[in-house]
């Protein structure tokens, strides 16, 4: 098992956890592994750090064989972006979730809208990633989505899952200069 991060402090942290895994410095963007390496790959909470998303998921896609499963869970596009509040019961009774306009553009925004509050996403931002983006960056990568699900019980859900296979390469596409 190799495990990746661009953050070495994140790395050090991980390494407590590790076990037998080997931890590479790397940045998604461009992974330090030989094509088709990987028999399978799982990729947790990025989507909201990426700043290309399709790129990333394309470097990812080249280092998996033909055939391997990707499973990517992160925070569900639509109900755990930056536009979204968790309304508390007192705030106003029998809602889930504030919505702010802005869902439909992408991009980086800090999350919660208060930069006082302290919290990281106040400091470092997210990236906010529409729910056809992030589908449409699976496919486009080389992948075949084939389930989707939101787990966790919450509702509306926080979390989306998504298991894709690598769609073998067509000779024509691999000649290709």
């Amino acid at each position: 098992m190799v495990g990746t991060d661009v953050s070495g402090d994140q790395l050090a942290i991980a390494q407590e956890h590790a076990g037998d895994a080997t931890l590479v410095h790397a940045d998604g963007h461009a992974l330090p592994f030989p094509n088709e390496e990987f028999d399978a790959a799982l990729s947790l909470f990025t989507h909201t750090d990426l700043d290309d998303l399709n790129a990333a998921f394309t470097e990812l896609a080249r280092t998996l064989k033909p055939g391997a499963t990707f499973v990517y869970l992160g925070t569900h596009p639509c109900f755990g972006n930056p536009m979204v509040a968790r309304a508390a019961a007192a705030e106003i009774p029998d809602a889930l979730a504030i919505l702010r306009p802005g869902y439909p553009t992408a991009g980086w925004r800090t999350l919660p809208f208060d930069p006082e509050s302290g919290q990281v996403r106040a400091r470092v931002g997210i990236n906010h990633v529409p729910l056809a983006t992030l589908l449409n960056a699976v496919v486009q990568s080389g992948f075949a989505i084939e389930q989707v699900e939101e787990p966790g019980g919450d509702d509306p859900p926080l979390y989306l899952a998504i298991r894709a296979v690598k769609i073998p390469a067509r000779n024509a596409e691999r000649e290709a200069p």
